[in-house]
């Protein structure tokens, strides 16, 4: 997998590009998406597993579906939609979106969609739509109302059955809110074949920032038991969805070729002292794509003094670029991108805002490492792999924290071999967010 941060002449480049010098190209606050990047992770880890499937004589296929909430991104989504199998939908909004990308490109109606999440009535009948209008679409039956209100359509709509587990991940929290219960799930294997509804996939969801190989295994087991059972029953259970928690890379260094073999030599096993065929495997990726395609950029424009170590203070709220560490604590990666050359003082970041929470800095240590230059304000930040959730989270195009601005929104990618630079929104002004809130300026 690609490298993407290396170190050159004091200066920080991330994908091949000189960050400082987009900042002083486009100005800051900025955001920067690399859209090539979510090519480059779903190409990688389809080859990991297509090279793994040749070496371990595995029979099934790999169908990589781009979990969509990770990044409502339009050209995020179009990029990750060219290039994978199909897209997983988590609301009735989610499938409205992903039906206009299917618009888009007739030429992609076979993709797979995969429709998780708990399903209100208008969900479900845009689901009934796009089946009846020819789309190859799986509805994962997450609560028994949604069962009943699909069999009683009489359709040969194609189901899976999401099976509640455990988390092994956070064993103070014993139960989440997602899947099926055993019951409930012995009763759809039972009460099935009376309908139309054609039994297709068994799927749970791999959670987690972070992979632990002995606790993905033990969720992976657990929830593989359901695919032997049904599978024993239906010939038509043919998909077994091991969801999310694709590991994230580690500086480019995770091995996905050893992962991919493991699961395709696990499954095998499995299989075989069970006496049932190989599933198809289906793989909902979102963060693993998305995250390390964005970063942002902000400017030193300010110091104090008020304690042990002096405040930075950027242009922007931290608050705005990086809901997802503040709210679920997910790490992010936060460095200067110039003056590295420099002798390093110890520090902490701060946003350009009134409130206490806006800072940053390693909470082990206790400071942030910045350069240490005459003037601090020819310090640069950089707050890399930005790009899952954090869209979605801080209220994309709307009123951000303090009533800072929105970074202007720039694009990179490469488009028959030629570099393009598109910027998809400038900086917002105060006249943007006077009208979001309907005052006249």
């Amino acid at each position: 997998m690609k490298q993407l941060v290396e170190e050159k002449d004091g200066k920080l480049y991330y994908n091949g590009y000189c960050l400082v010098d987009l900042a002083k190209k486009f100005g800051t606050p900025l955001t920067i998406t690399f859209l090539d990047i979510i090519k480059e992770r779903i190409l990688s880890l389809k080859d990991a597993f297509e090279n793994a499937k040749k070496t371990t004589d595995y029979k099934g296929d790999f169908i990589y579906l781009n979990a969509n909430k990770a990044n409502y991104g339009k050209d995020e989504i179009e990029s990750a939609f060219i290039f994978a199998d199909g897209l997983e939908t988590s609301s009735f909004y989610d499938l409205v979106l992903s039906l206009k990308m299917y618009e888009k490109y007739p030429l992609f109606k076979d993709k797979l969609i995969v429709c998780n999440g708990l399903k209100q009535d208008n969900y479900l009948d845009t689901i009934i739509k796009a089946h009846n209008d020819g789309y190859n679409i799986i509805t994962v039956i997450d609560d028994i109302y949604e069962y009943e209100y699909l069999k009683k359509e009489n359709i040969d709509l194609k189901i899976g059955l999401r099976i509640h587990l455990s988390s092994l991940y956070e064993p103070e929290v014993p139960d989440d809110r997602f899947g099926l219960m055993e019951d409930e799930i012995n009763y759809i294997l039972n009460d099935v074949k009376n309908t139309k509804l054609v039994l297709d996939t068994i799927h749970y969801h791999q959670r987690g920032f972070d992979y632990e190989e002995d606790k993905f295994f033990k969720n992976f087991d657990l929830a593989f038991n359901y695919y032997i059972k049904a599978r024993k029953m239906y010939d038509s259970v043919i998909y077994f969805d091991f969801g999310g928690g694709t590991p994230l890379p580690i500086d480019g260094e995770f091995d996905y070729e050893s992962y991919a073999k493991s699961i395709l030599n696990h499954i095998k096993d499995v299989c075989s002292k069970n006496n049932v065929e190989i599933p198809n495997l289906i793989s909902e990726n979102g963060k693993y794509s998305q995250k390390d395609s964005t970063v942002n950029i902000y400017k030193v424009v300010g110091t104090k003094n008020t304690g042990k170590y002096p405040w930075h203070i950027v242009d922007s709220s931290l608050l705005i670029a990086l809901p997802e560490m503040y709210a679920l604590g997910e790490p992010m990666l936060i460095k200067p991108i110039n003056n590295l050359d420099k002798k390093m003082v110890k520090a902490r970041l701060a946003g350009i805002t009134c409130d206490c929470d806006d800072v940053y800095f390693d909470k082990n240590k206790g400071y942030f490492e910045i350069p240490d230059v005459d003037d601090p304000e020819d310090n640069y930040i950089g707050l890399l792999g930005t790009g899952s959730y954090q869209n979605s989270m801080n209220g994309k195009g709307g009123v951000h924290h303090c009533m800072l601005p929105e970074e202007k929104d720039v694009i990179i990618f490469f488009k028959n071999g030629v570099e393009l630079v598109k910027v998809r929104k400038e900086l917002q002004t105060i006249e943007d967010i006077y009208g979001l809130l309907n005052i006249k300026h």
